[in-house]
Formats: structure tokens, sequence, C-alpha cells
């Protein structure tokens, strides 16, 4: 038994106990990050999908707004739309400012991939530390089995 000895010791079955209530710990904060960060992602996507639609939409209307003539007012000027290329500048003027919020929150939502990135290489660390806990945890548990069924 003295062979043994130094891993059922109520230290170091304390100490086992330690590591697996510390892992769940750390499994359970990492999966409501990812969870948060999913959510946080959801909701920039339905944004950006509805600045999509409102761009549209804007300029749409904006185009309505063309004269016969090829003219539009900017900004109490009349402006004459010459070309596919000034129309083009026209159409991103309009929606100048609904574009500049989707640019913000693609940014938003490029740094929540970032995020949702770096905690995927944290769950695989974190579940990897798992697994080793678990064996340990087994390897503990089956001894003092065993060595329980020797009398």
């Amino acid at each position: 038994m003295n062979q043994y000895e130094s891993l059922i010791v109520p230290e170091k079955i304390q100490f086992v106990n330690n590591l697996v209530d510390t892992t769940l710990e750390d499994v359970l904060a990492i999966e409501n990050q990812v969870e948060e960060a999913y959510g946080n992602r959801a909701s920039l996507v339905k944004s950006i999908k509805q600045l999509d639609g409102d761009i549209q939409l804007t300029e749409a209307n904006a185009f309505m707004m063309i004269g016969v003539d090829n003219t539009v007012d900017i900004n109490g000027r009349k402006v004459k739309l010459s070309n596919g290329e000034m129309r083009d500048m026209y159409r991103r003027y309009v929606s100048s400012d609904l574009r500049k919020q989707r640019t913000e929150l693609e940014a938003s939502l490029a740094e929540i991939e970032s995020k949702i990135a770096l905690l995927k290489d944290k769950w695989d660390m974190t579940k990897s530390s798992a697994n080793l806990v678990e064996a340990r945890a087994w390897a503990q548990g089956h001894l003092l089995k065993f060595l329980s069924s020797k009398g």
C-alpha cells in the first residue's frame, strides 16, 4: 500500500476534487463568454442586414428624386447627373450616413469574430486541461476502488 499512499492521502483527494471544481468553473465561464459573443454577433448581423435594407430604400427614394432632365437638388444646388459614375456618386452620397453606420457595425462584427476565434482557442486549451483532470480523477477513483476491494 505504501507505493499508492501518496496518491490517495486525503490532501491529494481534496486536491483532485478542487481541480475538478476549478476546471468546471473554467469550462462554464468560457461557455458563457462564447454564448454572449455569439449573441452579440447575431445582433450585429441583424443590424447590418437592416441597414442594408435602409440603404437600398434610401437610394431608391433618391433615384425617384432625379428629374426628367437628369438633375437633382443637392444642398440647394442643382446638379446634373450626366453619366453612370455621377449617378453612382449621388447614390453613395444620399446613403453616406447609413453606410458609415454599417461600416462601424461591420468593424464591431470583425472584433467579435476575432474574440470568438480566441475563445475557441481558449476552449480547446481548457478542454485539454479538463481531459487531463478527468483522467487524474478517474485514475485516483479507480485506485481507491481497487484498494478498497483488497481489504
